[in-house]
């Protein structure tokens, strides 16, 4: 299996590398070592990233898809997915691995990913809980300066006892006049190059919409004379209206404007075990302001997900799950480390008082939702969750955009976002829900988790951040596949529906995490429906899910009292 494996990848998400992808050679390391030291395979910025050591750690293969993480008994630690390593760990392709609280952070995985370490789809109907989101490639997370090292300390003394006073003055003013003789020649000779250049941009848009516009109509007269529309003519005329969205959320406790953390204990064996809560709801997760926190996990989580261009003055459908996370079931447990302890009160300190033995297990927390939470640090309390970054990339293009939450659907899940962008080319919706038959073919376009990623390496023409940079292009793919059946749910109102409500059973095979929110074509290039779960394996067969579109075309009507 192994031969099949080309490289390792380091993808940086937080520090001095963010955005940047490291390569090395998967048969030729046996070890990728962590440091800031010059020696180290995956080196550090001494004078940024100054949590991390000269030799924090390391990155050993202990076999053919076998790995551990080993820290050098750094002074300020390593992370997996958030939880600190104690000596060394088992790490697996996709692990978030960060140097140091608050310090830089990357993916660890390999090229390609074999089939059996690929991420897991969002399951519907199954009793174990599975990931919706591959991990984020894109972060806008700063790096937190919070020391400087020795070395770095001893040259800066060094080199200003070198200096005196009267001359560190004089090269001040001397860099004032010539950055500011720089700034007004730079200014004055690119105006006409950026106007140039902005009109370049703006012909460039201007053919690509009227190519999109040509394509539109011949596949309008095709409809009208009944003639059959190809997957690749339904897929080019709809490319440019399906994005890629990137997301990252936090849950917050309103009143104290607070962000909430997850609290864990040890237990006997000095395994950390989650806390839990008995509500009259049912049992939560035990939730603490993050000030209060002693050892716990932030609630929230960063993915990718799809959506498509409705409206020409930016509106996008997608999953509510990838625009309003929080609203949805939530994934983002240590679930290895259950049963947890349910806390059975407050001490004098405030603290949580646990029972003796940890009893809590996944199936009992399965299904929370964490804009249900109604207890913080022991105490009824409102929470609310908050978007921490939601960002558009269109299709076969590196820039980010960013967008805004309009509003999740009441009743499925879709929501509405917003992205500051006009002159877009919307899709074509259809609501047709009623009279969709079993085996009518179908069209799904997303950017699924586990396709391969174009990325570009771009020169950077800022004078005053120079160096080039390395981006990921949105590349969507396209799963064409068959409706396998009408799902519907009773009525509208009624509490007795359906475990899905009203859905598509899809018979695609070629989508996963990361395709949630993307649009479903019929043959004729409307959107029908929206693509939003999936589950099956290659025994069972695989399935997956899509919303009806009129859940979200109830979105972009004008709102009326009832």
């Amino acid at each position: 299996m192994n031969a099949t494996v080309k490289q390792f990848v380091i993808r940086h998400l937080v520090g001095a590398k963010a955005n940047q992808v490291e390569e090395f050679d998967f048969n030729g390391h046996n070890e990728l070592t962590l440091g800031r030291s010059n020696d180290s395979d995956v080196q550090f910025d001494p004078e940024i990233d100054t949590v991390v050591s000269r030799e924090h750690g390391k990155i050993v293969k202990e076999g053919p898809l076998a790995f551990v993480l080993i820290d050098n008994n750094s002074r300020n630690g390593i992370f997996v997915n958030k939880i600190r390593v104690k000596g060394q760990t088992p790490i697996e392709p996709g692990d978030e691995i960060q140097l140091g609280n608050n310090g830089p952070a990357f993916i660890f995985d390999i090229d390609p990913r074999p089939a059996e370490l690929m991420p897991a789809t969002r399951l519907v109907e199954v009793v174990k809980p599975t990931n919706e989101f591959v991990p984020l490639e894109v972060s806008e997370s700063t790096p937190i300066k919070t020391g400087i090292g020795k070395q770095t300390f001893e040259r800066v003394i060094s080199t200003e006892r070198s200096k005196s006073r009267r001359t560190l003055w004089a090269a001040m003013a001397a860099a004032f006049v010539i950055f500011g003789s720089l700034g007004f020649v730079f200014w004055n000779s690119t105006r006409e190059e950026q106007a140039e250049l902005d009109a370049k941009y703006n012909q460039a848009l201007q053919k690509q919409q009227e190519e999109a516009r040509i394509q539109m109509v011949a596949l309008q007269e095709k409809v009208e004379q009944g003639k059959p529309i190809s997957t690749a003519a339904i897929a080019s005329a709809n490319t440019d209206k399906v994005v890629k969205i990137f997301i990252s959320w936090e849950l917050y406790e309103v009143q104290e404007n607070e962000e909430l953390y997850h609290e864990y204990r040890p237990d006997a064996q000095g395994m950390f075990r989650p806390l839990f809560v008995q509500t009259q709801n049912g049992i939560e997760p035990y939730l603490v302001t993050k000030k209060k926190s002693l050892v716990g996990l932030p609630v929230g989580s960063t993915g990718t997900g799809s959506g498509f261009v409705v409206s020409s003055d930016g509106q996008i459908l997608t999953n509510r799950h990838v625009g309003a996370a929080w609203k949805t079931r939530y994934s983002g447990f240590a679930w290895n480390n259950f049963p947890g302890f349910l806390v059975q009160g407050l001490d004098k300190t405030g603290q949580p008082v646990l029972a003796k033995e940890p009893t809590v297990g996944a199936e009992q927390i399965f299904g929370w939702v964490p804009s249900e939470a109604t207890m913080v640090d022991g105490r009824p309390a409102q929470v609310e969750g908050r978007n921490k970054y939601l960002k558009v990339v269109f299709a076969n293009t590196s820039q980010p955009y960013e967008a805004r939450l309009i509003t999740p659907s009441q009743s499925h899940d879709v929501a509405l976002i917003k992205v500051d962008v006009n002159n877009l080319a919307p899709v074509t919706l259809k609501d047709n829900y009623g009279s969709v038959k079993a085996g009518e073919e179908i069209i799904v376009m997303g950017y699924p988790g586990g396709a391969p990623q174009q990325r570009v390496v771009r020169k950077s023409n800022d004078p005053f951040k120079p160096n080039a940079e390395v981006f990921e292009v949105a590349s969507p793919v396209t799963s064409p596949g068959h409706v396998q059946q009408v799902v519907a749910s009773s009525t509208e109102f009624s509490t007795k529906q359906s475990g899905f409500g009203d859905s598509y059973q899809l018979d695609l095979n070629a989508t996963g995490g990361g395709n949630s929110g993307g649009p479903m074509f019929d043959e004729k290039g409307n959107v029908i429906g929206i693509y939003y779960a999936g589950g099956g394996d290659a025994r069972q067969g695989i399935i997956s899910f899509a919303i009806p579109i009129k859940y979200g075309m109830e979105l972009l009507k004008t709102p009326k009292s009832e």
